[in-house]
């Protein structure tokens, strides 16, 4: 979509996909149907929107937003990786003196937010330095045992297990309850049967937590970045694989799964073939669930 073109009519409530990939940005034929930008998500119900990490996809969504009808903008940060704040830099509002951007981050990173933020827009980096934004920008803290509401919706956070401080989000509108986790590798070093892991297996121990903390939401919006044949090479690597990732899944009871965090080398075909081996898992594990492959600009009614 080119940065002058209106938006597409959608319904008052729902969440819009800016960025789908994970780890760098992708651009090519291959890439068409997915889309190459990294993680962004917008969630709006009616005037309040939030959104979750700063990937290259928020600059499309900054180029879009109507600054007459949005001034206030909340971003949340679920972790410093460049997949995740490379675009901040590139959104609109930053550079509008009648906007405030809070930027909402998990306490506990090897410096504050504020301070990564600053080193990124040093000059060296980048010719706009943070302070010389003409927005109101502000750094606020989450805290994963205290939800939070922001702009009328409530959000929750998770710790997930991925290299450095990584978190996932619960966000409760008035119609659905959302859970996004997009880095998260689950069942370390299990390479067997979805259908083997059960509530009481040990390697699920772990992430039981987070289990109990995504129950009741629908949709779920969990990344599978990895062939179960990847996951052997790429083990530790903070990301799971297809089975793995529907083992956890299937324990929260949802409804509706939608992937995301494409892996960068996956072509829309490799992604294809990705949602045909986890249509096939789910079948012999005979459950009950509505599966989507998110791509950039993909919008789900709420």
């Amino acid at each position: 979509m080119r940065d002058n073109e209106e938006r597409p009519l959608k319904p008052s409530s729902y969440i819009r996909f800016w960025g789908t990939r994970g780890s760098s940005p992708v651009s090519g034929p291959q890439y068409l149907k997915h889309g190459g930008n990294t993680s962004c998500l917008e969630v709006s119900h009616h005037q309040s929107m939030i959104i979750i990490d700063a990937g290259t996809g928020i600059r499309e969504l900054g180029n879009l937003i109507d600054l007459k009808k949005h001034r206030l903008f909340n971003l949340l940060i679920s972790h410093t990786h460049w997949d995740h704040i490379t675009g901040f830099p590139f959104f609109k509002p930053l550079y509008q003196s009648e906007c405030q951007v809070s930027v909402w981050s998990p306490i506990g990173f090897e410096k504050s937010t504020k301070e990564l933020f600053k080193d990124m827009l040093a000059h060296s980096y980048f010719p706009v330095r943070l302070d010389e934004m003409k927005a109101d920008v502000t750094f606020k803290d989450l805290r994963s045992d205290d939800p939070v509401s922001i702009d009328g919706l409530i959000v929750d956070s998770h710790f997930t297990n991925h290299p450095g401080l990584t978190v996932g989000f619960k966000i409760k509108t008035p119609e659905k309850t959302i859970g996004y986790i997009t880095d998260n590798e689950v069942l370390f070093n299990y390479h067997g049967d979805p259908c083997e892991i059960d509530q009481n297996h040990p390697l699920l121990k772990p992430h039981l937590s987070l289990i109990e903390f995504l129950k009741g939401c629908d949709p779920i919006i969990h990344e599978a970045q990895y062939f179960p044949d990847e996951y052997r090479q790429k083990t530790g690597w903070g990301h799971s694989s297809i089975s793995n990732a529907t083992a956890l899944i299937r324990q929260t009871g949802c409804k509706e799964w939608i992937i995301t965090h494409h892996d960068p080398s996956h072509s829309d075909e490799d992604l294809q073939r990705k949602m045909a081996l986890h249509e096939k898992m789910i079948e012999e594990s005979q459950w009950d669930i509505q599966l989507k492959a998110a791509f950039d600009g993909m919008i789900i009614p709420l």
